[in-house]
Formats: C-alpha cells, structure tokens, sequence
C-alpha cells in the first residue's frame, strides 16, 4: 500500500526523521489526550523528537507518546483529525491542513495575514553624511576632554 506522501501521517514520519517535528493540534478534539490543563487549548504545540527516551508510535489514526509537560510524564494522544499543522520548528518547512484548523485559528490567521507589513522608521543614510560618535562628557568640566582611542575591532559599515 503506497502513502499520499501528503498525508498526515507520510508528513509527521518525514518531520521525525528529520529531527525535532511540532505538531499544531485543537485539543479539544474528541480523543485527544493531554494533560487536564491544555485539554481546552485550540492551538496547542507538542515538540516530539525520535531520539526521545519513550517510543513515538504513529499511524494512519493518529500519534502515542509519553511526553513531558512541566517536568512531568503524560501518555499523550493525539487524533489525526485534531491536528492542523506539523513543522520542523527549526527551518519552519511543514505542512499546513486548513479543514481540520478550528475556525478560531482560521480567524487569527486571515487577521494576521490581511494585516499590513509594519513600515520601517529608519532613515536611510546619506552617502555624504558619516555618522557622529555619541561621546559622554566628563562629570567634572575641568577634567581636559580626550579623543576616544580607535576601536582595534569591529565598525559599522554602511551597505547598499
């Protein structure tokens, strides 16, 4: 039997060999198991990792794995219907299957998404102007003002 290498659990097989894999969750989809205080959460994380001490077991109905929430083992659950997203955490490549996202997550996303791109507040230099040092004044005025030395490492450079 061949795998739709788009499937959810071809993609969290994937993610798992490749290292630490998140899984997005509503984990107050019907059989999910975490711990009592994360059961209401419609985006909860879950960070699992092969090289985990406890076997991570996933198939084609969902994932099993003892994880650890605050110090603290749990047998976790998690259907595949309740999970909306899986990524490696630390390039972000990963799937995203909006029909099973709730729709207050669907919200947050277009809210996000219709949002416009925060404009920068810097002022770009002009090739004429160099920069001024910032030079603190001595505390007492009579002490003779010195000329910083020159720095023996690093500078600012300005690239175009």
């Amino acid at each position: 039997m061949t795998r739709d290498p788009r499937s959810k659990e071809a993609v969290v097989l994937q993610l798992l060999e490749e290292g630490d894999t998140t899984l997005c969750l509503d984990a107050r989809y019907e059989g999910v198991e975490v711990p009592r205080q994360h059961a209401q959460n419609p985006s909860l994380q879950l960070i699992l990792n092969l090289n985990f001490p406890h076997p991570i077991h996933v198939s084609e109905d969902g994932i099993s794995a003892n994880l650890s929430f605050g110090g603290r083992r749990h047998a976790c659950y998690v259907p595949m219907g309740a999970l909306w997203a899986a990524f490696n955490p630390q390039n972000m490549q990963g799937m995203m299957w909006p029909e099973s996202m709730p729709p207050e997550v669907q919200a947050n996303l277009a809210a996000e998404q219709e949002q416009p791109a925060p404009k920068a507040k810097t002022t770009p230099l002009n090739a004429r102007q160099k920069p001024k040092p910032v030079l603190s004044e001595p505390s007492s005025q009579d002490q003779p003002k010195e000329k910083p030395s020159p720095r023996k490492w690093g500078h600012l450079r300005v690239v175009k």
